[in-house]
């Protein structure tokens, strides 16, 4: 009796979302009408946005390849080949399709109902994934503000302070994790907490799953780190196509961007369209560029364009898709 209220919800929810995400695109392209102009009236260099895009394709693929080792280290029987096409789904749900079940929990989803003895190990691989990714986004972040403190403004080394918060914040999390020896006074701790007691529960299932595999963490930590390397690199072909040389160096681009692709995550529709614009401006003026969201917009493209790729494998298992949604959803519920 309550799906059909918590349904009407979901899809009114997703509408706001939607109308959100579009009313700060809008807002974005009126404020930066006159830069639009200006940028498309020179010669747009067509091929670095290709080269741009090779390389987001190849970071994905890899992180495809990564969740693979997670999955396998766990014991689970799951071919390459599933996991890219998992993966290749996972993205339309991240990127493309807005709702309450994300691309993760469709994964997750396939792995429980392949092995339903095995569900917590494969939730675990899932959380660990995303866990490795964010750690990754603000690690090259870290060291990017690490080698440009001396020559950072003041605003910059507040940001890179930031930065290092978050990574000391992460690891922690991680290390306790992998401490079994925390676990009974921290859920005496949180007991009756609500999602604080959900977070440790989390935490507990990965220290589980993986505590004799830290090798193996520590190696898809680099590789997560290597991931996002690939995509500013992706991000800075892309707006060299638009911009040529009038743009920040790359190691600003180092710096600036994995913060940029962290508010991808914020819900709204379309990877946070229009909240990412936004941010994205805000965090490029201070390195002196005044075309932050033009920018993110050129890099849209690449997304988007991976986003083509994987609405086709999509569109080619639609009917299993449909079940593993379903699938999530009650995983959720």
């Amino acid at each position: 009796m309550t799906s059909a209220p918590r349904s009407s919800r979901s899809q009114i929810l997703n509408l706001a979302l939607f109308a959100l995400g579009f009313g700060l695109l809008g807002l974005v392209i009126y404020l930066k009408r006159d830069d639009l102009r200006k940028v498309f009236a020179k010669p747009v260099d067509y091929r670095l946005f290709g080269f741009g895009l090779v390389i987001y394709l190849v970071a994905l693929m890899i992180t495809f390849v990564r969740w693979h080792r997670l999955v396998l280290a766990q014991g689970l029987d799951f071919s390459l080949k599933d996991a890219i096409r998992l993966g290749f789904i996972g993205n339309v749900f991240n990127l493309v399709i807005p709702g309450a079940v994300g691309g993760d929990v469709i994964k997750a989803a396939f792995l429980g109902r392949m092995q339903p003895d095995k569900k917590p190990q494969a939730w675990a691989s899932m959380i660990l994934d995303r866990i490795l990714g964010l750690l990754g986004l603000f690690l090259l972040a870290g060291i990017a503000g690490a080698i440009a403190w001396r020559t950072a403004s003041p605003e910059v080394r507040v940001l890179i302070l930031l930065i290092w918060g978050a990574l000391l914040v992460g690891f922690t999390a991680l290390g306790v994790a992998f401490s079994p020896g925390l676990y009974r006074p921290l859920n005496r701790l949180v007991a009756g907490r609500g999602k604080l007691e959900a977070v440790v529960a989390k935490l507990e299932s990965i220290g589980m799953a993986y505590r004799e595999r830290i090798g193996l963490v520590v190696a898809m930590l680099g590789v997560a780190t290597f991931v996002h390397a690939l995509y500013v690199l992706a991000f800075y072909s892309a707006s060299r196509a638009l911009f040529g040389d009038d743009l920040p160096t790359l190691a600003q681009h180092y710096l600036m961007v994995p913060l940029v692709l962290f508010t991808t995550a914020v819900p709204i529709p379309f990877g946070a369209i229009g909240f990412v614009e936004g941010v994205s401006d805000r965090l490029f003026e201070m390195v002196h560029h005044k075309e932050g969201a033009i920018a993110m917009l050129a890099f849209r493209v690449l997304m988007y364009g991976s986003g083509i790729v994987s609405a086709c494998v999509y569109l080619a298992n639609l009917r299993q898709v449909r079940d593993l949604r379903k699938n999530g959803e009650e995983e959720k519920a």
